[in-house]
């Protein structure tokens, strides 16, 4: 290999490198939820099963199975680590108070899923967020 082809590799590395440590994971909500904007406390309300609607609409919440952004997201938002989360929620939903989150297999299956959920948010990278109203950050 040629250096100026080491040297194009190394740089594209780099570049690619940089752009996923700026991605940063946001909340997204279904298009029925345009114009809410969370504050932290807010968001933490939502995530657990405090407050059950927004907008005039029923929370749908959906994670994925494993995401680090939405591990990050929920420790910095919510002090609980993705395992903790499904916990509460599973203890929620044994003692009828609250329904689980629907969970998908990835960040774009997040995205589907509250793109055609009305009321629904999930957690997602800011990169993939696919055009839906970002409701917290």
């Amino acid at each position: 290999m040629t250096l100026s082809k080491l040297v194009i590799a190394g740089l594209s590395a780099i570049a690619l490198s940089c752009s996923a440590v700026s991605a940063a994971p946001v909340l997204i909500g279904n298009a029925s939820l345009e114009g809410v904007s969370l504050s932290d406390s807010d968001m933490q309300a939502v995530l657990l099963g405090k407050n059950v609607s927004l907008g005039g609409k029923r929370v749908v919440i959906v994670v994925a199975k494993a995401s680090d952004g939405q591990e990050n997201f929920l420790k910095s938002k919510i002090g609980k680590t993705g395992s903790q989360f499904n916990n509460h929620w599973r203890k929620l939903f044994m003692t009828g108070g609250g329904v689980a989150p629907t969970q998908v297999g990835a960040e774009a299956d997040v995205v589907s899923k509250v793109s055609s959920t009305p009321g629904a948010i999930g957690i997602v990278d800011d990169s993939v967020a696919g055009g839906l109203p970002v409701i917290g950050k």
